[in-house]
């Protein structure tokens, strides 16, 4: 490995990862495992190419103490393997880490534009790193986006576990969206889980059930895994009337919210409540697509053990858009909106639980009161 002086480190905690959740021609997956002192990592990069030459340029990869170390060294892979398509391009690599460094640091550029991208390893974690990876055939936007019948193969990143033994534990996806930004009471403190079926398989499985959660394990004393959440064919889409109400819970009152779920034509009172608040028509349907579209990149986008949209960062990004600038800092992440009737910012503060290393949770501010239903007036009028 090769130390790099002070002045060539990155601080993350300096950088603006917007492009993460706007419309940058970049978006970035990965998988991560570890076994020993062993990692594989996978990234995805989904490319928005000008030109058909257009390629990633200096991808490097570096190891570094903090989030904002002021000293990083660059990684030796032991192993790279790059597949390249038109809009996927996947490189993964074999490599050894410190167990004193916390994060990964991925350097590249796409378009002559510079991009950082920070894996937490080690003591950033909520819990040590499943030795499992896994894949399928589908072209998904994101690690979570496999669906119904979809087959997936898992593997141990130890080569000598052919016809090794997992077990995956099915949880139903019917997990609580988020609720408002101000709202600082009854916030659930935790979810409560069953059980509903248990799988032993060997290589691989094919997913039989939908907005189903699969937690896989191949070492059933350990809390270690990997998790994945199983979709209707149209996901990242809301596409069923019941789906569609349940998405407008952030923009309706209680009483809305209720007559929706009551009506006996939902598809009806679906069209009556835009109509209602929008006189017209064109306004109304162009104000539809561009919330559900709101919904459909929050899926996308944001989507770990639960799907994107009921999350808190996902509430967010369809109430106010994608963010202008995003800070990550060890334990938060910040988001502010600069031209959004002033100043507003956002703070989400890493949550562990058992299926995701972390996931973000709004901290809830009464200030935030008159905000957000701004935000929500525009969206039930049509004023965007």
């Amino acid at each position: 490995m090769v130390s790099r002086p002070n002045v060539d480190a990155h601080d993350l905690t300096k950088e603006n990862f917007s492009y993460l959740y706007n419309h940058d021609p970049v978006k970035i997956d990965y998988q991560i495992a570890k076994q020993d002192s062993l990692y594989k990592l996978i990234l995805t990069f989904h490319l928005v190419k000008v030109l058909p030459s257009d390629k990633l340029d200096g991808f490097e990869l570096y190891e570094q103490k903090k989030i904002n170390s002021g000293q990083e060294t660059l990684i030796q892979p032991i192993a790279v393997k790059v597949d390249s398509g038109f809009i996927k391009n996947v490189i993964e690599l074999d490599f050894s880490a410190s167990d004193e460094n916390n994060y990964l640091v991925v350097k590249f550029s796409f378009l002559e534009k510079p991009y950082l991208y920070g894996i937490p390893i080690n003591e950033s974690l909520g819990f040590p790193l499943s030795n499992i990876i896994y894949g399928g055939d589908n072209e998904a936007m994101f690690y979570n986006g496999y669906k119904k019948s979809d087959s997936v193969w898992f593997e141990d990143i130890d080569d000598n576990t052919e016809g090794e033994q997992f077990y995956a534990y099915l949880y139903k996806e019917d997990f609580p969206a988020a609720i408002p930004p101000m709202v600082v009471d009854g916030v659930a403190s935790g979810e409560m889980l069953q059980i509903k079926k248990r799988i032993a398989f060997r290589r691989g499985m094919m997913l039989n059930e939908a907005d189903y959660l699969y937690f896989v394990q191949n070492d059933t004393v350990s809390d270690k895994g990997v998790s994945i959440l199983s979709h209707k064919e149209y996901y990242p889409r809301n596409k069923k009337t019941g789906e569609l109400i349940e998405a407008l819970m952030y923009i309706c009152t209680g009483d809305e919210y209720e007559e929706l779920n009551n009506a006996d034509d939902q598809k009806l009172a679906f069209n009556n409540f835009w109509l209602s608040h929008i006189d017209d028509k064109k306004l109304a349907s162009e104000t539809i697509k561009k919330y559900f579209r709101a919904v459909k990149f929050a899926n996308a986008l944001f989507t770990d053990y639960k799907n994107g949209w009921k999350t808190d960062r996902g509430m967010i990004y369809i109430a106010f858009g994608p963010p202008e600038v995003v800070t990550k800092k060890e334990e938060i992440e910040i988001w502010e909106y600069k031209t959004y009737d002033g100043d507003i910012k956002f703070t989400f503060a890493k949550t562990r639980n058992l299926f995701v290393q972390y996931h973000y949770s709004l901290i809830r501010e009464k200030s935030l009161n008159k905000a957000w239903f701004t935000a929500v007036q525009k969206w039930r009028t049509g004023d965007l």
